[in-house]
């Protein structure tokens, strides 16, 4: 009997402790339909990459694009914050206590977003302290790769008559997991041994990191993030500021049914179609919100150059663009502006209708209108 080219999952109540290394086959992913897609995605990515490398101030991008990266990937966990409360705690970051609930746990998704990036920068590889440092932040825990006695399994979600079932466990074994997320780092790291091209090698990766699931708790955010690391390790973007997370939420049935499908079934194909989908939708939706920032801040310097004698224009446009709510310390710890000019100027772009004075919890915000409009389509 011809062995299979990938060996699916025998028992959904036992461990998966024989889940196969990767490579895959590639008779698995080198088929005409992912060949298309492949291409359109690549497009789509080029295309936001040369537009992002282009801006002067990337602040705007690493505030404003992977603050709504974490919170569409939060929102996939059922972790649910408003615009207004998330843009808030972002502003009082350095204040602990005025963050609280499901905006904390979004930034600490945008947190560990920017040290997996940075770790990749400084030592360049994957590895298993890069997966653990993910955790760690997203839960704010010390602990690490789970334990045998975490008896963990993934269930049927619903209020159906096989809800609460296993549909899925996970290898066990703090030995085992370790040795896959090995493998899986080997694998994205060594372009040598394993010449896949890096938007496929992503998707399977991605795969591979779900269904190990080496941590008690965060790995579909912890896996979120791995997507995008992949993305800048392998110089297709510059910075983490994919916005795929949103393809995901809206696709959310058939993110998790694909994954399934590759565990019971070995069909690769249409879960890595849809990973090459979800990067040629985002990395066009990501690269249309850039331009629209971009030409708004625009047309907001050429008001403010012409109908005020605010000083120092550039400045001040680049701050109230790097966040939606800007408060006046913003300006001042900037050292931009004494604190009575901050507040002059701030209040006089309320008045041109640019900003809008907000008080919340009796702290005093300036809301960029058009700012919040574009992050919020």
């Amino acid at each position: 009997m011809e062995e299979p080219l990938f060996r699916i999952n025998p028992d959904r109540n036992a461990p998966w402790n024989d889940l196969p290394d990767l490579p895959i086959h590639e008779d698995l992913y080198r088929t005409v339909a992912i060949m298309e897609q492949l291409g359109n995605a690549k497009s789509a990515l080029g295309r936001l990459h040369g537009r992002s490398v282009a801006i002067p101030n990337q602040g705007i991008l690493i505030n404003s694009i992977s603050l709504q990266e974490a919170k569409a990937s939060s929102e996939i966990e059922n972790i649910f914050t408003t615009d207004d409360e998330l843009y808030q705690a972002y502003s009082e970051k350095e204040e602990d206590e005025l963050v609280k609930g499901a905006p904390k746990e979004v930034l600490r998704y945008r947190e560990a977003l920017w040290q997996g990036h940075q770790h990749l920068k400084s030592q360049g590889l994957f590895n298993e302290d890069y997966f653990i440092k993910l955790y760690q932040t997203i839960k704010q825990t010390n602990d690490g790769i789970r334990p045998p006695t975490a008896l963990i399994y993934i269930k049927q979600g619903g209020t159906g008559p096989n809800a609460g079932t296993a549909i899925y466990t996970p290898p066990r074994g703090k030995e085992i997991l370790e040795e896959k997320l090995k493998n899986l780092a080997d694998f994205v790291n060594d372009d040598s041994a394993y010449p896949i091209d890096p938007l496929i090698k992503m998707a399977i990766s991605h795969y591979q990191f779900e269904v190990i699931h080496p941590f008690r708790d965060g790995n579909g955010r912890a896996g979120r993030i791995f997507n995008i690391n992949i993305l800048t390790q392998k110089g297709l973007l510059d910075l983490p500021i994919l916005f795929m997370s949103r393809y995901i939420i809206d696709h959310k049935s058939d993110y998790y049914s694909l994954l399934a499908g590759v565990t019971q079934r070995g069909r690769w194909e249409p879960w890595i179609l849809f990973m090459l989908k979800a990067i040629e939708v985002t990395a066009n939706l990501t690269f249309n919100k850039i331009n629209d920032i971009l030409a708004t801040k625009d047309a907001i310097l050429q008001t403010i150059e012409s109908e005020t004698k605010i000083r120092k224009p550039e400045q001040l446009i680049q701050m109230i663009f790097t966040q939606p709510l800007t408060k006046v310390n913003h300006l001042t710890d900037a050292k931009i502006y004494a604190e009575a000019t901050a507040r002059n100027y701030l209040n006089e772009l309320c008045d041109l209708g640019i900003l809008e004075k907000k008080t919340i919890s009796g702290h005093h915000y300036y809301l960029n209108l058009e700012l919040y409009r574009i992050l919020s389509e």
